[in-house]
């Protein structure tokens, strides 16, 4: 049993649990490209409802944008998901479009009826198949998305450009190539395919997997200066805005409430270049950077927008879901 079969499994037993309504899965025949996995089956009683279903390990708030267009031909349709935040539940409520959890919590407004279960936790997490993505195979799996040439790159280049090691390195590709991430251009050249279900994974894991290990610190700025006066700040070569900033300089329309930052720098050497002062609690977040430098020259250096994607969903603010939605729509749809 693969994954996502698990994944529908344990939301459909929860959604029984919560509702005792006679529930069932019918998936979509592999011949059959609907954009689906499959129909949720509804039996009330006194009528049965049949809801076009995307599966997806954890919801990003871009697949919102995909379920509506899908939907466009095939009115009833229900995002499943195995962790749904609270955030995006509220903005798929706001929106009305159906959503299931791993636990059975749901918002199924369609044909007359409307079901909302909350407050299930869930019991049990679905075994999932060992993949080489810790820390290290992070770091590879992000320079191969921002930069998809690096996939032609040699073994030993790549784990030089991604500071691990040849095994790290050799274990993440050999991953992607027995998964069908990775296609053959001609006898030379290969480049990643499904990227946006790489996107998802690498997502899903950054902010607790790889994040954790590259914070230096929390900070507050000199009195004089607030999180709105980010601008004020000039940034030194090998130091990039995320988070609020990095969205208010790409955006133009979030004021910022908290920065965040990626350098090179030590934490002695950011203390003096930007006067920060400690502060557990402040909202300057600063995080070693883990990549290397594709260009420079803009004016307001920013991260690589998957990064910074991942950094607002993690805020989890409607403010920076409903930004990291427009970044990606903006810079990472056709990347």
């Amino acid at each position: 049993m693969n994954i996502e079969q698990q994944i529908v499994d344990q939301a459909v037993e929860g959604f029984r649990q919560a509702t005792d309504l006679g529930t069932s899965w019918e998936a979509t025949q592999a011949i059959h490209d609907t954009g689906f996995d499959g129909y949720l089956i509804i039996d009330t009683g006194s009528k049965v409802i049949r809801l076009a279903v995307q599966v997806k390990r954890r919801a990003m708030v871009h697949q919102l944008n995909e379920l509506s267009r899908l939907g466009k031909s095939q009115p009833d349709t229900l995002l499943l998901a195995e962790h749904i935040s609270d955030t995006l539940k509220q903005t798929l409520r706001q929106t009305h479009q159906n959503y299931l959890d791993g636990a059975g919590n749901c918002y199924i407004h369609v044909a007359g009826m409307l079901l909302i279960v909350q407050g299930r936790k869930l019991t049990q997490t679905p075994t999932v198949a060992k993949q080489p993505f810790g820390k290290s195979g992070l770091r590879v799996l992000f320079t191969l998305l921002i930069q998809p040439d690096a996939i032609n790159l040699s073994i030993r280049d790549l784990a030089q450009q991604t500071g691990v090691s040849v095994g790290t390195a050799q274990q993440t590709i050999d991953y992607l190539k027995k998964s069908g991430y990775v296609a053959a251009i001609d006898d030379k050249r290969k480049k990643l395919t499904n990227i946006g279900k790489l996107r998802e994974q690498w997502v899903s894991r950054f902010t607790t997997t790889l994040k954790p290990s590259l914070t230096l610190g929390h900070f507050r700025l000199p009195k004089s200066l607030s999180p709105a006066d980010w601008r004020q700040l000039t940034l030194l070569p090998g130091t990039y805005w995320s988070g609020e900033p990095a969205a208010d300089a790409l955006t133009g329309n979030l004021r910022p409430a908290t920065l965040t930052l990626y350098t090179d720098q030590d934490r002695t050497g950011l203390l003096k270049t930007y006067k920060l002062l400690p502060d557990p609690n402040g909202p300057v977040e600063v995080n070693e950077v883990f990549w290397k430098e594709i260009s420079a020259g803009d004016d307001v250096p920013t991260v690589p927008p998957l990064l910074l994607y991942a950094d607002l969903l993690a805020i989890d603010d409607p403010r920076t879901t409903d930004t990291a939605r427009r970044i990606y729509q903006d810079y990472m749809t056709n990347a």
